[in-house]
């Protein structure tokens, strides 16, 4: 059920793209604020559980729900979130098997210069799909069906509305919609600008001072931490068994990585040293990179799906 709902849904999305950031994150959106302003006197965690927890654990009771009448109808649940929560569809491009970098490596072309940000095109690859599928994945296989998506998604979206609120930059609830509804209809290199602007100021819980931080932002930016912590080491995993073992594991393991105990850090870390030399890092290898990684992840899925 696990494998044959990720392919369906990721053919749906990449065929008919889902226009996430223009129909479903203005409600997102106006539920974050909800949740906020319902636990404004509240500790961290109960913010957090009403604005991420309630949804996530609402999704894994529908799916119960539906398994109890008919494991059809469950399995068209899985389909139907997965294809809402994914938003990676919108970049596909038909040269590409998957649909990640295609663009991208022709806008750099088109250029004529070597603008590409590899470290922002590699959390890119994590934050759209390898985090989310993962994420998705281990909930499932405990029995939560499509609660994992749900989870990885607005875990991410708390951590940085919190950040950009910290910073003072978080804009109008309209006007945020409205900039996620034009990254829909930007090319690949502008999403993976966005995500190297988004680097600046969101991340998981351990980039966060707690002496600076309020209980709110703190406690959603470590819930993003450990929401994203297996993601993470999976891709980095997934990459060395794609790409250069051992330059992906060297890599992991030197002193800066691990002193920097972000999970994207650790994951460009790990996945530029599968890659090789910097310098030598070119956007088609990127894309040959992430194509195999995701081909890695579909088959282990097939495989768990049909030994279970």
């Amino acid at each position: 059920m696990i494998f044959f709902a990720l392919l369906v849904a990721t053919l749906l999305d990449y065929n008919v793209p889902f226009a996430y950031e223009k129909r479903l994150n203005p409600y997102v959106l106006r539920w974050t604020a909800t949740a906020q302003r319902w636990t404004s006197q509240q500790a961290g965690w109960v913010d957090w559980a009403v604005g991420v927890g309630l949804p996530v654990i609402a999704t894994a009771v529908i799916f119960l729900a539906l398994s109890a009448l008919a494991s059809v109808l469950a399995w068209v649940w899985l389909v139907v979130v997965l294809y809402v929560f994914s938003g990676y569809g919108q970049f596909k491009d038909h040269m590409s098997p998957v649909g990640m970098f295609g663009r991208v490596s022709q806008g750099v072309a088109d250029e004529g210069n070597n603008a590409f940000d590899t470290p922002a095109a590699v959390r890119f690859v994590l934050h759209r799909v390898v985090g989310y599928w993962v994420a998705f994945i281990v909930l499932a296989l405990l029995g939560l069906g499509p609660a994992g998506a749900v989870l990885y998604r607005l875990a991410r979206e708390k951590a940085t509305l919190m950040t950009q609120s910290q910073a003072g930059e978080e804009p109008a609830l309209e006007e945020q919609a409205v900039e996620e509804q034009a990254v829909a209809e930007q090319p690949v290199m502008q999403a993976v600008q966005i995500e190297a602007n988004e680097s600046t100021t969101t991340t998981d819980g351990m980039a966060s001072d707690p002496h600076t931080a309020d209980p709110v932002h703190a406690f959603a930016a470590l819930a993003w931490h450990w929401v994203g912590w297996l993601p993470a080491r999976a891709m980095v995993i997934c990459a060395a068994m794609v790409g250069a073992f051992d330059g992906a594991i060297a890599a992991w393991r030197e002193p800066e990585a691990r002193h920097d105990e972000s999970n994207d850090a650790l994951v460009v870390s790990g996945v530029l040293g599968s890659l090789g030399e910097p310098e030598q890092i070119t956007p088609g290898m990127v894309e040959r990179l992430a194509t195999r990684l995701l081909w890695l992840i579909f088959v282990a899925v097939g495989v768990v799906s049909f030994a279970v």
